[in-house]
């Protein structure tokens, strides 16, 4: 038997020897793993709380410590009394002179295990003090709980006394009792004053292996190590069937009672320390392997106790089931796991009647801490972290639950409500006798609010409190789903500002683990710029890996950003792309990564231009396999971009970021490597322009300033394509929503720059549609001339486009003579709004008053700016041409009343005079009109051609002839 140990002195509330071999520790297991090539094991709570369920014998097969009362263990009277027959009242510390008289009236025992000692029976021995049987009971309680017996069922029976001096010990061996009820034995140490002596515990089993004895020895220094020996009782017990050996004294003397423990337990198995081992092998397992973000357990204890129960008996308090539980913990999770209890709340609202209602929704407060003696323990972190839902089973997504559950509902675990409340709702809805929609139907519902109280034991790993405190997330109200993962920020604030790269390790394994605390773009960059800029050459490679998994630890549903995207390169450059390669082609080419809902894709031009900016910086490197990847990830990303479909999402912006960063794309890194990705960027742009006034208004802005920065046949088409779409779109856009456009001086501007493409590029059907639907409403088109007047003023040209507005918009149009159709105003309100043309008054709504001219609008626009009509326009006609070519009558008597001249000018388009557009229209009223103004126009007829007068006079004889 190996002599080495681990020493460790009296239970501060946590107990046994330091098992704590975890996944990322040095020290070896007590678990043997039979195939160690599998992977590392990994439990999870519902195996930690399987195995503590399961369980029949759960405790220590060995306890010791200092019996004051300071700690958990209760106190011994250090002056118990001690009488030994025919010699009188022992003084502790024992004098010389008293321990030859002890000597002298005891048996020694000198053997191959005995070494001097000498022994006293207990028929000989009694204990005067009156406290002291009392002071046992409580000890022998503690003991019960940690050996995992009912107290009830054990109880200690004096055996003899011990007496040790210089040269004194006892080599390994174990007791063989004649009463099979004797489960173990007690040493309680009187006051003493010795050095060496250390007491030792084996509790393995004879399948240890030699080189791991000391894995499973626990030691105890009896309170030499610090001089407290003289003063206090101190103990130590273990099972039968466990060796122990006291090591040689070598200096002074000690006394030692030794009692022998019996269990009375009526269940037909008598407990051991071979029992006690397999049992807690499996608890033992969950908690070695529960990886250290899982490090928190919660046990429902189906029980409320009281707060002045805790507070003045602390663990005590605890009913022996429960207890048990606790010490079960404290056991198998070693020095490092914390066992306290938690007192807490659950306010549980539903709208049944039933008490239990499985659709109720749970609001969980937790009212105190309080740790094994009492004390009140205030860890706001933990608070933040608690998790109430129940796990009923092994869910991937489900891993951050720590709470077992003993059926679906949750308030199974409170136990029996304490109070309840009820609550009259009134609801109003919608009144469908109504027909416009007005009034309410009210009704009345009530909800019940029951609250629950229940003390649960919270048990953790202080060892793990980085990882634990990585989990802390804020979450939706009602969704449940993370909102932003605050602990992992902090994390990531704590490992840049340390340069700690073992904390960071840390916690890539704790978001490695579990996905829904992954980095965000921010977090990663954070990180990676760090490695980035790390100066520690010693360690390159370890900085290597771990900048390869930052990688690796973004997050799938974050899309890397242009700044991450920076980063990346800069890594690469520094790592090399040997390195990165496979994070970085997973953040390409992923499908996962690629997919956004369950309806679209993640693949926005945004996202396009990013990907294609980072691919062409990193053909810049050079290297060979960097640019071939870089010019597949190319390919591959203008594929992804042709299928996706993202028409319908409302993006609320108007100053779109896209068309900016595909210009700075351009100046960048130059057109030749930007012709293909531009034109399909300007192709997605346009047809996956959402049904929204304000998104489309503002695409039309852009894509004419990226016209004018980079004029090309790819640009070109682009507007001719933005023309055909923004007319078709235009019709469909709620009236409402272009008034709130022009009431903006931003969008009015981006408004009135997409017509203006409509008019430079589109076709005639495109202009129609466009001028139908500003001359639709009267509000809306008042409201798009003020503000057209308004930048035309403020122009380099300031009449061309409003000169083409009037020319190529409103010519074609006619108001409607009953304009009732577009309105969708009240009928009361109907004789006041500003939608319809014509306006009737209450006290005049006879017909005619109801009749307004078809070329109302136009009458308005040279009404605002009567000089239009005289000015010719890049293609050097009049207004006057277009409105005789397509406008009806009233709108050319409008026009050529204006510029009465006009009728004389041929059209340089045509060929034709006013009268002649206007009767080619079918409007022979106007062409008369216009006729009239000037009969000259006819009196020689229609010219005919220069080259049929040549031919002409060629052919004309001579009268002579």
């Amino acid at each position: 038997m190996s002599t080495s140990s681990k020493s460790i002195e009296a239970d501060v509330g946590i107990l046994g020897k330091n098992n704590d071999a975890t996944l990322h520790d040095t020290e070896k297991s007590d678990i043997d793993i039979e195939d160690k090539d599998d992977g590392p094991m990994i439990a999870s709570r519902l195996d930690v709380y399987n195995a503590l369920k399961n369980a029949k014998f759960i405790g220590s097969s060995s306890f010791g410590g200092k019996a004051d009362g300071t700690m958990t263990i209760p106190a011994l009277p250090p002056m118990s009394g001690l009488f030994v027959h025919d010699i009188g009242r022992i003084s502790l510390p024992i004098a010389p002179s008293q321990a030859n008289t002890l000597k002298a009236h005891s048996w020694k025992t000198n053997d191959d295990v005995f070494t001097n000692i000498y022994q006293v029976e207990a028929h000989s021995i009694d204990i005067q003090n009156p406290f002291w049987d009392a002071s046992l009971s409580k000890l022998v309680k503690t003991v019960a709980f940690k050996f995992g017996i009912r107290p009830d069922n054990l109880s200690a029976k004096l055996d003899m006394l011990l007496h040790m001096e210089k040269g004194s010990s006892i080599d390994w061996c174990s007791n063989v009792e004649e009463d099979e009820n004797i489960i173990g034995s007690m040493l309680i140490q009187l006051p003493s004053i010795f050095t060496g002596g250390k007491i030792s515990v084996f509790d393995g089993d004879e399948d240890v292996d030699e080189e791991n004895e000391a894995d499973f020895i626990t030691s105890f220094n009896m309170g030499e190590s610090n001089n407290e020996a003289e003063f206090a009782c101190h103990f130590v017990c273990h099972y039968s069937d466990c060796q122990y050996e006291i090591e040689e004294i070598t200096s002074g003397s000690r006394v030692l009672l030794r009692y022998s423990l019996l269990y009375n337990g009526n269940d037909g198995v008598i407990p051991t320390a071979d029992l006690l081992h397999k049992s807690v092998v499996p608890l033992k397992t969950s908690l070695t392997y529960l990886p250290r973000a899982d490090r928190m357990i919660l046990v429902p204890l189906g029980h409320d106790y009281s707060p002045s129960s805790l507070t003045l008996s602390g663990i005590d308090a605890l009913a022996p089931d429960h207890r048990a539980k606790a010490e079960s913990i404290r056991l198998a999770g070693g020095n490092n796991w914390t066992v306290l209890i938690l007192n807490a709340f659950n306010t549980y609202t539903t709208r049944s009647e039933r008490e239990r209602e499985v659709n109720g929704q749970s609001k969980f407060q937790t009212a105190a801490l309080y740790d094994s003696q009492g004390k009140k323990v205030d860890h706001t972190w933990m608070k933040k972290i608690l998790s109430f839902n129940p796990l009923e089973g092994e869910v991937a997504n489900n891993r951050e639950r720590m709470l077992l559950s003993t059926s679906a509902r949750l308030v199974d675990n409170w136990g029996k409500r304490k109070s309840r409340k009820t609550k009259t709702l009134h609801h109003g809805g919608y009144d469908s006798d109504s027909p416009y929609g007005y009034g309410y139907d009210y009704h009345t519902s009530y909800e019940y609010t029951s609250t629950y109280k229940a003390t649960f034991l919270l048990a953790y790993d202080m060892d793990s409190v980085f990882e634990l405190k990585c989990v802390e997330a804020s979450k939706g109200t009602l969704s449940g789903r993370i909102l932003r993962n605050d602990g992992v920020i902090a994390a990531v604030e704590e490992v840049v500002k340390k340069q700690d790269y073992s904390m960071l390790g840390r916690l890539l394994e704790v978001v490695e683990f579990k996905e829904e605390l992954r980095f965000d773009t921010s977090t990663c960059r954070k990180l990676l710029e760090m490695m980035v800029n790390s100066l520690d050459i010693d360690n390159e490679c370890d900085i290597t890996s771990l900048a390869s998994r930052i990688l690796g630890a973004l997050s799938t549903s974050a899309e890397p950003d242009s700044l991450l995207w920076n980063t990346i390169v800069s890594a690469v450059r520094k790592f090399k792309w040997c390195e990165l390669r496979k994070n970085v082609s997973s953040l390409l080419c992923d499908e996962s990564r690629k997919k956004g809902d369950s309806r679209r894709s993640r693949i926005s031009l945004t996202v396009f231009l990013n990907r294609i900016d980072f691919c062409i910086k990193l053909t810049a490197t050079k290297a060979k396999d960097e640019s071939n990847f870089a010019l597949k990830c190319i390919s591959h990303s203008i594929d992804d971009l042709a299928g996706t479909d993202l028409r319908g999402i409302s993006y609320g912006m108007e100053n779109l970021p896209e068309m900016k960063k595909l210009d700075s794309m351009v100046v960048e890194h130059g057109w030749k490597a930007m012709a293909e990705v531009v034109k399909h960027s300007l192709e997605f742009y346009s047809s996956n322009a959402p049904e929204r006034v304000q998104y489309f208004i503002g695409m039309g802005r852009h894509i004419s300033k990226f016209h004018g920065n980079h004029s090309c046949n790819i640009t070109l088409d682009a507007m001719t394509t933005f023309a055909a779409t923004f007319s078709s779109k235009m019709q469909k856009f709620p009236d409402h929503n272009l008034r709130e456009s022009l009431v903006s001086s931003s969008l009015a501007e981006s408004l009135i720059i997409s017509i203006q493409v409509v008019i430079d590029h589109g076709e005639q059907n495109d202009m129609d549609l466009v001028g139908k639907k500003i001359t639709s409403q009267r509000n809306i088109f008042s409201s798009f001339l003020k503000r057209a007047s308004e930048l035309s003023h403020n122009s380099t040209e300031p009449q061309t486009f409003l000169l083409d507005l009037l020319n190529k918009l409103f010519m074609q149009q006619s108001i409607e003579i009953n304009a009732e159709a577009s309105c969708v105003c009240p009928p009361s309100m109907r004789s006041s709004c500003e939608c319809r043309w014509n306006v009737v008054s209450p006290d005049n709504s006879t017909e005619d008053n109801t009749k307004v001219s078809p070329s109302l609008h136009v009458n308005l626009t040279l009404g605002a700016n009567p000089h239009l009509a005289s000015l010719k326009d890049k293609d050097g006609r009049f207004p006057l041409h277009y409105a005789a070519a397509r406008g009806v009558y009233e709108t050319v008597a409008c026009v050529f009343e204006e510029n009465p001249k006009a009728a004389i000018v041929c059209d340089p388009l045509t060929g034709l005079y006013p009268f002649m557009l206007a009767g080619s229209n079918g409007n022979a009223a106007a062409a008369f009109e216009l006729l009239l103004s000037d009969p000259n126009l006819v009196l020689g007829g229609i010219p005919a051609d220069e080259d049929d007068e040549e031919k002409d006079r060629k052919r004309k004889r001579s009268p002579s002839m």
